[in-house]
């Protein structure tokens, strides 16, 4: 049997075999993968190189917003967890 999760945000996930600690594994590593990134946004590896219009892959908005979501998921984990 399937087991669900839902963030405060509403988004469903499936629930990995480890349980709701794997969920948060993950949600932990996509917190601080988005938290690297937004270090090294001034990097030039990030400038977009495609038709010129664009001068950063990623803006410093979306991974703010990203940053904001995880950190909301890894906060609700950790109380679903206790």
């Amino acid at each position: 049997m399937k087991h669900f999760f839902r963030y405060i945000d509403g988004e469903q996930v499936e629930v990995p075999e480890g349980g709701l600690k794997a969920l948060l594994e993950l949600n932990q590593q996509y917190l601080q993968n988005y938290e690297e990134l937004f270090d090294d946004l001034d990097d030039p590896s990030f400038v977009a190189r495609g038709n010129g219009f664009c001068d950063a892959k990623f803006s410093e908005d979306f991974v703010d917003g990203q940053i904001r979501k995880y950190r909301a998921r890894v906060e609700q984990l950790l109380k679903s967890i206790q």
